[in-house]
C-alpha cells in the first residue's frame, strides 16, 4: 500500500510516532501541497497539520494540486486530514480558494485558540491526542452526505463541541489523534487496512 503526506511549510506538524506507524502499514511518499503538480499514486492520502494559513495564497494557486486532491477524495479516495490538513480539505480558507472536499469554509477572523487533550473511542478502539488552533469553521448548514461526529472528549472526560467530519472516504477534523504506542494502530479505513 502507498501512503502519501502531504509535508511542506504549509504542512509539517506530524507526530514522528504516527509516520512509523503508518510504514509499518506501507509506503510512506511524501510530496509538497505547495510545489507539487499532480498528487503522487496512492491508497491512502494523509494531509497533516501546519500552518495552511499561512500559506493561503501559494496553496490557493497550485490549482492543479487542489483539484488532484479533491478528485481523488471525491472518487472515494481514502484520505484521512487534521488540523491544518483539514483546512485545506474546506471551501476556503477566508476568501482563498481551497480543495473544495468539504462544505465548509475555515476561517481565520475572530481567531482565538482551541487548546486541550482529546479522546474518543473509535470502532472499539480509545484513542487519544490534542487539538491546537486558532481558526474556526463558518456555520453552515451541512448536506446529508456528510457525518458530523461529536463524540470527543477533554482529557478529564468531559464532552468538547470538536467534530469529526465523515464524507464518503474522507476522515477530517481539527484533533491530532496519536497512534503511536501501545498497541494503538492507526485507527481509521479499516476496510483499507484489513
Amino acid at each position: 500500500m502507498n501512503i502519501c503526506v502531504a509535508c511542506d511549510e504549509a504542512f509539517n506538524f506530524i507526530y514522528r510516532a504516527n509516520l512509523d506507524s503508518l510504514a509499518r502499514l506501507g509506503k510512506l511518499t511524501f510530496f509538497s501541497p505547495l510545489r507539487d503538480r499532480q498528487l503522487p499514486s496512492c491508497s491512502l492520502l494523509y494531509l497533516p497539520g501546519g500552518y495552511p494559513e499561512l500559506f493561503a495564497q501559494l496553496l490557493a494557486d497550485n490549482e492543479t494540486m487542489r483539484f488532484c486532491i479533491r478528485d481523488f477524495a471525491l472518487s472515494s479516495g481514502h484520505v484521512y486530514a487534521e488540523c491544518g490538513g483539514f483546512m485545506y480539505l474546506c471551501q476556503k480558507i477566508d476568501s482563498s480558494p481551497m480543495c473544495g472536499v468539504l462544505p465548509l469554509q475555515a476561517t481565520m477572523q475572530d481567531a482565538r485558540l482551541h487548546l486541550g487533550y482529546r479522546q474518543m473511542e473509535w470502532q472499539g478502539q480509545q484513542i487519544r491526542g490534542h487539538e491546537f488552533h486558532y481558526s474556526s469553521v463558518c456555520p453552515c448548514v451541512l448536506p446529508s452526505d456528510v457525518t458530523v461526529l461529536r463524540s470527543q472528549q477533554s482529557a478529564g472526560g468531559q464532552p468538547v463541541d470538536t467534530p469529526l467530519y465523515i464524507f464518503r472516504r474522507v476522515i477530517a477534523g481539527y484533533t491530532h489523534w496519536y497512534w503511536g504506542e501501545g498497541d494503538v494502530s492507526f485507527p481509521f479505513f479499516p476496510d483499507l487496512l484489513a
